[in-house]
């Protein structure tokens, strides 16, 4: 029934969180700031906001990312330090860090053998690069659409009609979204008219206007609506 399947990276194959904490980490270390846990999030949660907004259009990508370490160190009081310092060496960190969620890979090698698989993300070009490369998923990918090579962000519909011209055969009705971000996978796929299946472990109350199609809290259920 489903021939196409287009994974979202952050939080549904890989554990962004981990990750996350990481490179802050490292990146506090070589900017010569002493690191503090409740620094996480912080950061996390000024970052989160910048995303959505960006989903929004309310900012470019630019902005955001000159923003987010702005913002974190006004909001930690670190006057004096640079904040563009700290986004060189975040991405950098962040690059280097390839945590698989449990059971990811495993999923996708499975997956591969009778669909299409391709990732749908919106993070920078770089980072997501370096970290699919370390990642193990890649021959198991027919393709890899991030949007700063794409040019448009989820869940702008635009993105989505680029992601299928390039796909070959592509039919809405043979394709699934699956993703953990109502405001970014699930909320695309409806702008697209592809039918989406919400990655939600945490048990999160949906309060957008974004209707999932399917809802499932491992990443195993997969198969059962296959």
């Amino acid at each position: 029934m489903y021939k196409y399947l287009l994974f979202d990276a952050d939080e549904t194959l890989f554990d962004f969180l981990r990750a996350e904490k990481t490179a802050l980490k490292l990146a506090f270390g070589d900017c010569n700031i002493p690191f503090k846990d409740e620094f996480v999030p912080i950061y996390s949660e000024l970052n989160s906001k910048l995303w959505r907004r960006l989903e929004r259009k309310e900012i470019t990508k630019p902005e955001l990312l000159a923003r987010r370490f702005a913002d974190l160190y006004e909001a930690l009081g670190f006057a004096d330090s640079d904040p563009e310092l700290m986004r060189e060496a975040y991405q950098r960190r962040l690059g280097e860090q390839c945590f698989l969620l449990p059971g990811a890979l495993e999923l996708v090698k499975k997956l591969s053998e009778d669909h299409k698989l391709y990732l749908i993300t919106n993070g920078l070009k770089t980072t997501q690069s370096t970290r699919l490369s370390r990642s193990g998923l890649l021959p198991y990918l027919s393709g890899v659409f991030i949007s700063e090579e794409v040019g448009c962000e989820k869940p702008d519909r635009k993105y989505f009609e680029k992601v299928k011209e390039a796909i070959p055969g592509f039919r809405e009705e043979e394709a699934l979204i699956i993703g953990d971000s109502l405001t970014s996978d699930i909320l695309g796929g409806n702008n697209a008219g592809i039918k989406t299946v919400w990655f939600n472990p945490k048990c999160k109350r949906n309060e957008t206007k974004a209707v999932p199609y399917y809802e499932i809290r491992k990443l195993e259920q997969i198969y059962e609506i296959l």
